[in-house]
């Protein structure tokens, strides 16, 4: 038989940004969907653009959230570049849009901003070393 090689446990820090992330692509498909839906009622162009937007966005989410387990440095940088620019974004609408609720802080503010903080710790660049 062959000797198994014990792989090194994920530090419970990067499972819990891990969970973040996750919960964060749920909330980029929950406001997909209801993107989807305004487009459906009302066509617009400016409608169409955040549609892409939050496409692009959701779409570089889900992409990191499978590789998050190869350790490499560019997931890393990665998730924090994707999550800066989704906070961006949400203060540019929430500027021109001219409404901030509960929601979008804690959606659109808070949970990105949580996980770029925990991809910045010493623990998520060693685990990140790669």
């Amino acid at each position: 038989m062959t000797d198994a090689i014990p792989a090194e446990r994920m530090p419970t820090a990067m499972r819990v940004a891990m969970f973040v992330l996750t919960l964060d692509v749920a909330f980029s498909l929950l406001g997909l969907a209801i993107t989807i839906g305004t487009i459906a009622f009302a066509f617009s162009g400016p409608f169409l653009l955040l549609l892409l937007y939050s496409a692009a966005i959701t779409a570089f989410m889900c992409w990191l959230l499978a590789r998050w387990t190869s350790r490499r440095k560019l997931v890393r940088w990665g998730a924090i570049a994707v999550e800066g620019v989704s906070v961006g974004g949400s203060l540019l609408k929430n500027a021109i849009d001219g409404g901030v609720g509960w929601t979008t802080l804690v959606a659109a503010l808070l949970i990105p901003l949580v996980l770029v903080i925990m991809l910045l710790t010493p623990s998520a660049a060693r685990w990140f070393d790669r």
